[in-house]
């Protein structure tokens, strides 16, 4: 079946998710996080287009670009061909990180900007990684509230405060009610199909949790844990799948099993 061609506008502003391919993680650790915002800031100096909004999560990324008048496509592939040469390079990979074909969906006026913006920003409070928005550090929501600073220079902020009002101080405000009120119902957003749903009860959120977990597989497999570490084979393949079904930082997946190093576990999750 041939591809559709993506739909363009004179407004081209875009609501973009990059996922990676086979649902893999895109980032296995924060540095892997800063170096695609370090990415976003030399493709964005390269084809001077407008960032609004980002959201990084484990296997998908959650941008708003006006393109400026650049193509978006060539933009989005620089972006993943500068990030995959470092991503492979790092954990001795080679092969696809991104699934094929992004996804876009033109924003063609400011009242959808806002609620994508929106949307975007609960992305972790959705997937129950964070209570707040706030709480979370990989997106733009905090250099919105004035309680980051923009280290890349990335976003442009004034665009989307600017459509609820001129004072920026009021302006804050009410953007902070804004995300944090109740999710518009009004609006279909363009979504993923992996995305956590909020009524999985398997999946797991902290360390607590985790060790429940990990006991309850012990226990229906009739090992010892001292014996599951020793299985490096099966160990590796519950460190994936808990990597998988979980918020948990690497830290904490080593500390689960035995005190692997953070490296260490960011290797099998890469092997």
């Amino acid at each position: 079946m041939p591809r559709h061609a993506r739909k363009k506008g004179e407004f081209s502003t875009y609501h973009i998710i990059q996922r990676g391919n086979e649902r893999k993680n895109l980032f296995n650790s924060s540095d892997d996080k800063t170096k695609f915002l370090d990415t976003l800031k030399k493709i964005k100096e390269k084809y001077n287009f407008t960032i609004y909004a980002y959201c990084l999560m484990d296997n998908h990324v959650h941008l708003i670009i006006d393109d400026n008048g650049n193509d978006i496509s060539k933009i989005i592939k620089s972006i993943n061909i500068s990030y995959v040469y470092y991503f492979n390079k790092k954990y001795r990979r080679c092969g696809h990180l991104f699934q094929d074909r992004f996804k876009s969906e033109l924003i063609d006026n400011d009242g959808y900007l806002l609620e994508v913006s929106k949307y975007i920003h609960n992305n972790p409070t959705k997937a129950r990684l964070v209570k707040t928005p706030s709480d979370y550090k990989w997106s733009s929501y905090n250099i919105y509230l004035g309680k980051e600073k923009d280290v890349q220079g990335l976003i442009n902020t004034g665009k989307i405060l600017g459509c609820i009002s001129e004072r920026k101080e009021k302006a804050i405000k009410r953007y902070m009610e804004f995300v944090t009120e109740q999710e518009s119902t009004a609006f279909n957003f363009m979504d993923l199909e992996d995305e956590i749903d909020e009524k999985n009860s398997n999946y797991i959120c902290t360390i607590e949790q985790a060790q429940k977990r990990l006991m309850e597989i012990i226990e229906e497999d009739g090992i010892l844990y001292a014996d599951l570490l020793k299985n490096i084979k099966a160990r590796d393949e519950l460190i994936k799948t808990i990597r998988k079904n979980s918020s948990l930082t690497l830290k904490q997946i080593g500390e689960l099993f035995g005190g692997i190093s953070e490296s260490w576990v960011s290797r099998i999750l890469s092997s």
